[in-house]
């Protein structure tokens, strides 16, 4: 496996894990803790990014077997992958919904809701888990004359 995946696969696992101890506070707690609300907020971002750069390096690998469209957005990232991976495009759709949040995480965190942010805690960080493993399931099904995935 590509050395670079691999490192940001490791930290998406970390940072899943890190997520999923915030999701098992009450929502009470939760709303009233800025640090764990801050906290979840960042690591959720950090978790997307790793997405992102795992797509990006899996993209950019793959250019040299597979035609691949440049993405022009962290969206594009995802359906390029899709398409790439053969991901079900409700899952896609989830991802694209994933790179959108991340933007508002950024750049418009003022708008953050934190009954949102707990709802996505209690209902959709296994995404990031599916995310890893359609990820290495597609790693596993792509070759290339020169073996560039090992």
């Amino acid at each position: 496996m590509d050395e670079r995946i691999a490192d940001h696969l490791k930290l998406l696992n970390k940072y899943t894990i890190y997520l999923k101890e915030i999701a098992q506070v009450s929502k009470e707690k939760y709303i009233s803790d800025h640090i764990l609300r801050a906290s979840s907020e960042r690591y959720l971002q950090l978790a997307i990014e790793s997405c992102l750069n795992i797509g990006n390096r899996l993209l950019s690998i793959a250019q040299f077997s597979a035609p691949i469209s440049t993405p022009e957005t962290y969206a594009d990232v995802f359906k390029e992958i899709g398409r790439l991976c053969d991901i079900p495009e409700d899952f896609v759709d989830k991802l694209v919904k994933m790179a959108k949040f991340r933007n508002m995480l950024v750049h418009l965190y003022w708008e953050l809701e934190p009954e949102k942010i707990y709802q996505i805690l209690q209902n959709s960080i296994n995404d990031f888990e599916r995310f890893r493993d359609l990820i290495v399931d597609c790693l596993t099904s792509i070759t290339t004359g020169d073996d560039l995935l090992k």
